[in-house]
């Protein structure tokens, strides 16, 4: 589906844009997504993707087709989440960006989470689980336009550098605000480090902290979920920018959560991998 995962890169990379964007123009980019969930077994998913820029007088149209997807899960959860995804297989999306490379317009966005809906509600009518259809789907169609442009603009958001490609080598404090899988309201402080060489730009980034996952006094079965010593959270990223370009080349994160009830421990990892190439010319 529009996923998660991401988040982190969207976190880094989705402030003000650089003052020059210049990707390689009517030539196809190769985009590939690899994320790995551990948390009482492991979920594996793989995308592959095809990103091609065409210059505008106002600055670029963008279109990305999904080519592939692998999702190694085997229960129902991962069912509804390959067809979601699968749902937008071989459908480009269609994004208009500005001279800076901000995301401006994504064009279509309703009949394309009106694809994901209905492929939700399919696979879930043939299996047990069939009210997450109602659960998913339903919410889905019911999001205003700007929410489900958003779940659109992650797809390619992660690959945009925006003002990291100019950045200054050096170190800085940052916070960083909660996106998943950590809960609404927690923030992690760290170190980002900053190194540039060859046109490169390499940005580590380092936080860590404690997390609430306490359940909401209005969520039913708060009063009675058993009690949890402080979780904490880490996050380790490192990316590299193509600074003649202003593109994304690779990036690692891993997202790690730890709890205990005081007897068991508990950890939730999350781990994603991002490329971006040139396809070879023919």
């Amino acid at each position: 589906m529009i996923h998660a995962g991401f988040g982190l890169s969207v976190l880094l990379w989705s402030g003000a844009a650089a003052a020059e964007f210049r990707p390689v123009a009517d030539r196809p980019y190769r985009y590939d997504t690899v994320e790995t969930r551990t948390a009482d077994g492991v979920t594996r998913f793989q995308a592959s993707r095809t990103i091609v820029f065409h210059k505008t007088d106002a600055g670029f149209d963008v279109t990305v087709t999904l080519d592939t997807i692998d999702e190694r899960a085997g229960d129902d959860v991962g069912a509804m989440f390959r067809a979601a995804t699968g749902a937008l297989l071989h459908r480009p999306i269609r994004y208009r960006l500005d001279a800076s490379g901000a995301i401006v317009d994504v064009a279509d966005a309703d009949a394309a989470i009106a694809l994901i809906a209905d492929a939700i509600e399919r696979i879930s009518a043939r299996r047990a689980r069939s009210g997450d259809a109602r659960v998913l789907a339903s919410p889905l169609r019911a999001l205003p336009p700007e929410r489900k442009a958003a779940m659109l603009r992650s797809v390619l958001t992660p690959v945009l550098a925006g003002a990291a490609a100019d950045r200054a080598p050096g170190q800085r404090a940052i916070t960083l605000p909660s996106r998943p899988p950590l809960a609404p309201g927690t923030a992690l402080e760290g170190i980002e480090t900053t190194r540039s060489a060859g046109g490169i730009v390499a940005i580590e980034v380092r936080a860590a902290g404690g997390v609430d996952t306490r359940a909401a006094a209005d969520t039913h079965g708060h009063d009675v979920a058993i009690p949890a010593q402080r979780p904490t959270a880490t996050i380790t990223s490192i990316r590299h920018i193509d600074a003649a370009t202003g593109l994304l080349r690779d990036a690692h994160d891993i997202a790690e959560t730890r709890l205990s009830d005081g007897a068991t421990a508990h950890t939730t990892q999350i781990e994603t991998i991002l490329t971006l190439q040139l396809r070879p010319s023919r």
